[in-house]
């Protein structure tokens, strides 16, 4: 039972291997009737159209209790209900700051 030529734990191990060799992404994903795929996808674009209005309102009930977090949840809801991204924001950041940089150089 515990000897090193066990040929039960040898069968075992080999299967192990066996899962962990064929452990791929696409092995891992399994493949959905088109009818589901299409239930999917309407699920996920509903998701994304109320889950912004959901945060809102989260926040609005939490600004009473938590100022500081409901404030944080309404401004994320709010940016990401006008599809406003990361990268929007810093771009208007990069915007302030180069025309507070080009007020310098007009006063050399």
């Amino acid at each position: 039972m515990f000897s090193k030529n066990n040929p039960e734990k040898q069968a075992n191990t080999t299967q192990i291997e066996d899962l962990v060799m064929n452990n791929n992404p696409e092995s891992l994903t399994p493949e959905l009737p088109i009818e589901q795929q299409s239930m999917v996808k309407l699920v996920e674009k509903i998701s994304g159209i109320l889950s912004p209005y959901f945060i809102v309102i989260v926040g609005l009930y939490l600004y009473d209790n938590n100022f500081l977090f409901g404030s944080i949840l309404i401004l994320v809801g709010i940016l990401s209900l006008l599809k406003i991204s990361y990268e929007d924001i810093w771009g208007w950041i990069e915007k302030i700051k180069s025309l507070f940089s080009q007020d310098n150089t007009f006063n050399k």
